[in-house]
């Protein structure tokens, strides 16, 4: 039976269609792929589908990082917009780093309520993205 989380990936084709609009091509394969990885993970989840996920998540952690930076070079608008890409990358990395050391969130033993955080996190990452590609 597939779960929250399953689901929840596709948020991420939200992420291609906006980057696609705004001509960010290698940003938009780059959710095609973590896509893909991500619906392949949360069906068959193991060691190895959870690596190539992390593979695709640090792929567009960094270019999105990339990104980020570039445009605030540029521009010393849009504070508040700034102030929520990052605020939505520190809650992502508390959600999932502390829930991991703290058997919290993403990590509770129930697996229901897990899955409904990791479903956040792809939710939340995928507004920070949102606002990195029309900054």
């Amino acid at each position: 039976m597939l779960n929250s989380c399953f689901f929840s990936s596709l948020i991420f084709l939200s992420n291609v269609i906006i980057a696609l609009k705004n001509k960010y091509i290698f940003y938009a394969l780059l959710f095609i792929l973590l896509i893909i990885t991500s619906l392949i993970y949360h069906t068959k989840p193991n060691i190895y589908t959870n690596i190539i996920d992390k593979i695709s998540i640090c792929l567009i952690v960094i270019y999105g990082g990339y990104l980020f930076s570039k445009k605030c070079l540029k521009n010393n608008k849009k504070i508040i917009q700034k102030i929520t890409i990052i605020i939505t990358f520190l809650t992502t990395i508390y959600l999932y780093t502390y829930g991991y050391y703290r058997k919290k969130y993403c990590f509770t033993k129930n697996t229901k309520i897990a899955n409904l955080y990791h479903s956040l996190l792809h939710v939340i990452s995928s507004i920070g993205h949102h606002l990195i590609i029309i900054l």
